[in-house]
């Protein structure tokens, strides 16, 4: 799974990579994405960029660089879209590695993947996929969501009441 800076750096901070590993055999990002997930978080002492650090430094994230035509595309996707630089070089990098699916949580940003045929996956989508792997329980869930809301990670009440709708219908292995 290609992923953006927004979506691992909550999962860094809920210090969940490890389901998401589980969930998705490869996990891949840019070179910008991990700047803005790793070094700047680094700069300003982020537990959540040490924690990413230490998944990308055992390759279990592998860290690519966008071909020079990927990387135009990019640019092109951040002008046109108007988001920012690590979101446009994720749906590059799904272009390029040939992916259907990239973890994205910005809303502009999934309206760009969609339309390069690239299906945005959101991190609350992901925890309703843990959810229905069993790889996570209801209480986990409570308490993902509420670290979520301490850590600023924005969601509306529409997008939550979404939420819940979709987690009473989820059938657990």
């Amino acid at each position: 799974m290609i992923i953006d800076a927004s979506p691992l750096i909550i999962f860094g901070k809920l210090n969940k990579i490890s389901i998401l590993k589980k969930l998705y055999k490869n996990i891949e990002v840019t070179n910008e994405v991990y700047n803005e997930a790793v070094l700047k978080g680094i700069e300003k002492n982020s537990k959540d960029a040490f924690i990413i650090k230490e998944y990308v430094d055992n390759k279990t994230i592998k860290v690519f660089r966008l071909e020079e035509n990927f990387y135009n595309i990019a640019n092109k996707i951040r002008t046109i879209y108007r988001i920012d630089i690590g979101e446009a070089e994720t749906i590059a990098l799904a272009l390029q590695l040939n992916k259907k699916e990239a973890m994205l949580d910005e809303l502009s940003a999934r309206e760009a993947a969609e339309a390069f045929g690239i299906v945005p996956i959101g991190s609350l989508r992901v925890l309703l996929t843990c959810y229905g792997g069993g790889l996570i329980n209801k209480e986990e869930i409570n308490e993902l969501l509420n670290e979520m809301e301490n850590s600023k990670y924005r969601f509306s009440p529409k997008v939550l009441i979404e939420f819940w709708s979709l987690f009473d219908k989820i059938k657990r292995k």
